[in-house]
């Protein structure tokens, strides 16, 4: 891909009119990938945070925190492909 495709891509992001997306919140727990994500999506624009461990332990004491801090967000647990 050239530079200016990306340019284009990026600007197209940018100015994409977020005002009619609904609302979505959610945090998910991949046990097949090992990873945990917090997303958002709404009219303000879009988050998505997150990372992967070898360690469940970690991953479920990180999953209950988030969930602590966000409790207005879906939980999502995944355990198979």
């Amino acid at each position: 891909m050239s530079r200016i495709h990306r340019e284009i891509l990026k600007n197209q992001l940018f100015n994409y009119d977020y005002s009619n997306t609904p609302v979505s919140k959610i945090i998910l727990l991949d046990l097949y990938e090992m990873k945990l994500t917090r997303q958002y999506e709404g009219p303000d624009g879009f988050t998505h945070c997150g990372y992967g461990s070898y360690d469940l332990g970690s991953l479920v004491d990180d999953m209950n925190r988030q969930v602590s801090r966000f409790p207005d967000y879906d939980l999502i647990i995944v355990d198979t492909k």
